[in-house]
């Protein structure tokens, strides 16, 4: 790290760390004036472990749901010091964490059984630009808890990607006083500063709060590239009884800058070229000339009734968020025939702006019907989403030497090419019956969606628009023998509407999923374990794909089929005290089965055939190391393909595979001094020796390196 790239971060850090230790001790200060003193507090997520609300919209332990779940927890983000979505998710079974390798820092990219994820926030649909570059990414500073739901799950959420959804839990306001100050840096200049408060304003707990706030930025492993963050989000809490709670929460983040989102071509990066090696920091754009600017705005509204009548709650969760992007970046589209050298440049526009809306309302309890226990969900939600948008591809960039890049030149944006006002809405009616019998337990869900959506197109003053209803199921049958063993198996479908048009102009119809999945769980009654084992074959349909009857081939119909079908293992421990233990494996065999474009038999691009992942984590109990914790990961990425896309080569060519070994260590400072009380210093390196791998690569143009060492090192203090 150079001399001014260490200062810049010096600077950072302190300014952030001195707004959160500011806060800090007026918010301890208060405590001490107010409430007796305590000897730590841990906070930890709103929901246990072995519990999982999303897939089912209940608390239901993972055992009893038929369905494939993984949970990372608020402890396992602190613990492995991770920057983003994606690496939180590196060792989750199902999920391919490497989809632009490491170039994914400003957007949440991953697959899930083959399929790009949704993601929902406190139940709500994160909605951002179709097709465009609005689209927003939650710091993880604000999250307390992920889980990972596999396969169709429009049944509860309406439109939704076959490939399942990622539920992501904000931190909200307790009733235990709290506060956490974090500082972090280490590779390619990076430093972040985080604080979290929050506890009781008065002394019945009628009013809480939660205070978070966070600070990024990083030089990032491509030179000439950097990447900051800001953000804050204050939470109250009203419960003026003990039925009743209204949560407030509000979420400010701008990323003024937000690192590359380039490629390396794929001669000297996954094919051989004559001139050797592209290194792996190459930058295929123009400083001058980049510019990624996202501010992300939401207002959400959690309340929650319970209705006096045996277990039986009203809940509805609401949001407004709006997403601003500015955007402008010079990408590379090849060497120049015949030269390895050289590459040919164009640059893309966008000015975008997303409104979305978002609400669920929702009724849930039990009932018996002789020996039966039904748990009943049901609901009415809604969605709007207003884009705005106007983007430009073309215009001209001087050519770069990618083994001697000379920066500076004249960069001509494009002319805006596309500018389109989408206003989308859905209406779902949902209801689930969770039926218990003994052992056996089976899940009936049903829901109606309506959607409609236009498009205005400015430049053509032409609109497009489609309206339609759909289906969507789910049937699972599970039984829970008396030693904790559980199989099921289950059957699932799923919608999602798409923007393609047909040659008359109008929007083709949404796609469809389906899926089977047949599993086992086993929670032993003796230690806290849980393991799961499935196979599922998983179905889209309606995609589109070319309309042999259109001229010229401009024009789109829903005939395409994308088959997914996989084996997923996943184990997750802690069989005794300070240890901690996790592995997954998955085999995923995706393919296009149906097409019209010569793409039959290709395979989606980022999908890693095979992974394996291991994790664990040891924190000693007594003797003269107690406090230090170790612990380390190794993670294999089997081989993938190039896409699906760029003629009769797409989806053909090998990304070779490749094992990486991660390291993480932490220590609790009070061991060597009772005054450092609350202080606990953790260490991450992931890639730990820095192997040169190609993460994905798309079409035959653009390939992406995965990320090289990363070492991060944290200073946290709990009170």
């Amino acid at each position: 790290m150079s001399v001014s790239r260490l200062r810049s971060a010096h600077r950072f850090l302190a300014l952030c760390a001195a707004s959160g230790l500011a806060l800090a001790h007026a918010a301890r200060a208060a405590d001490d004036a107010g409430a007796p003193a305590v000897s730590e507090v841990v906070v930890r997520g709103q929901q246990a472990d072995d519990r999982a609300d999303s897939a089912l919209k209940t608390a239901t332990p993972l055992v009893e749901t038929p369905q494939s779940i993984s949970v990372v927890d608020g402890q396992e983000l602190d613990l492995r010091v991770v920057q983003n979505l994606n690496e939180a998710l590196r060792y989750t079974a199902g999920v391919g964490p490497d989809t632009r390798g490491n170039t994914a820092g400003r957007y949440d990219q991953q697959t899930l059984r083959g399929f790009v994820p949704d993601q929902y926030l406190d139940g709500l649909r994160v909605i951002g630009s179709v097709n465009g570059y609005a689209v927003p990414q939650l710091d993880l500073g604000f999250l307390d808890r992920i889980e990972v739901v596999k396969g169709p799950a429009s049944v509860l959420y309406g439109q939704a990607s076959p490939g399942g959804l990622v539920a992501l839990s904000s931190k909200l306001p307790t009733l235990d006083n709290f506060g956490e100050v974090a500082i972090s840096g280490g590779s390619y200049g990076t430093a972040r500063a985080t604080f979290d408060l929050g506890g009781k304003l008065d002394e019945e707990g009628t009013f809480s709060f939660r205070l978070d706030g966070t600070g990024y930025r990083s030089d990032t492993e491509t030179s000439h590239a950097l990447a900051e963050r800001y953000g804050v989000s204050p939470a109250l809490t009203w419960r003026p009884d003990d039925k009743t709670s209204w949560t407030l929460l509000y979420v400010y983040q701008h990323d003024p800058k937000g690192g590359d989102y380039g490629a390396m071509p794929i001669q000297g990066s996954l094919l051989p070229n004559p001139n050797g090696q592209i290194p792996r920091d190459f930058y295929d754009g123009e400083p001058g000339a980049e510019r990624f600017d996202r501010t992300q705005n939401a207002v959400t509204s959690l309340f929650r009734r319970d209705l006096g009548v045996s277990d039986w709650v009203f809940r509805q969760n609401l949001r407004f968020m709006r997403t601003e992007t500015s955007y402008l970046s010079v990408y590379h589209d090849g060497f120049t025939p015949p030269d390895l050298t050289t590459i040919d440049r164009f640059v893309a526009l966008a000015n975008e702006a997303v409104d979305a809306f978002t609400v669920d309302n929702s009724v849930a309890g039990t009932l018996h019907t002789g020996p039966v226990t039904h748990t009943i969900v049901a609901g009415l939600d809604y969605q709007h989403t207003g884009q705005e948008e106007a983007a430009g591809f073309g215009g001209s960039a001087p050519p770069l030497d990618v083994f001697a890049p000379v920066y500076g030149g004249t960069v001509t944006p494009p002319a805006v090419s596309f500018s389109v006002r989408l206003n989308l809405q859905q209406t779902g009616l949902y209801a689930q019956d969770q039926l218990a019998l003994g052992g056996w337990r089976l899940v009936l869900s049903g829901r109606e969606d309506w959607v409609d959506a236009s498009q205005f197109d400015r430049l053509a003053k032409t609109t497009s628009a489609f309206d339609e209803h759909k289906f969507t199921g789910r049937a699972g049958l599970l039984y829970l023998f008396p030693n904790g063993v559980a199989p099921y198996v289950s059957y699932t479908t799923s919608f999602q509407p798409q923007t393609s048009t047909d040659k008359n102009g109008d929007i083709l119809p949404p796609t469809e999923g389906a899926q089977t999945e047949a599993g086992v769980k086993y929670q032993p009654k003796v230690w806290n374990t849980l393991l799961t084992a499935a196979v599922y074959d998983l179905r889209e349909t309606n995609v589109a794909t070319q309309d042999p009857s259109a001229p010229f081939g401009f024009g789109s119909i829903a005939a395409g089929e994308i088959r997914s079908q996989g084996v997923e293992l996943e184990a997750s421990a802690q069989p005794r005290q300070g240890v901690t233990l996790k592995a997954s494996y998955t085999y995923i065999d995706n393919l296009v089965v149906k097409d019209n474009s010569g793409l039959q038999g290709a395979r989606p691009y980022g999908v890693p055939q095979a992974t394996a992942n291991a994790f664990g984590f040891y924190t000693v109990q007594n003797g003269p190391l107690v406090g230090l914790g170790i612990g380390g990961g190794v993670r294999y990425l089997g081989r993938s393909f190039n896409g699906v896309a760029g003629g009769p080569a797409a989806g053909t060519l090998t990304i070779p595979d490749t094992t990486l070994v991660d390291l993480l260590a932490s220590y609790d400072l009070a061991r060597l001094n009772p005054s450092l009380h609350g202080l606990t210093f953790n260490l991450d390196a992931t890639n730990l020796f820095d192997r040169r791998y190609v993460s994905s690569c798309y079409s035959t143009i653009w390939c992406w390196y995965g990320s090289g060492r990363d070492v991060q090192a944290s200073l946290r203090y709990r009170w």
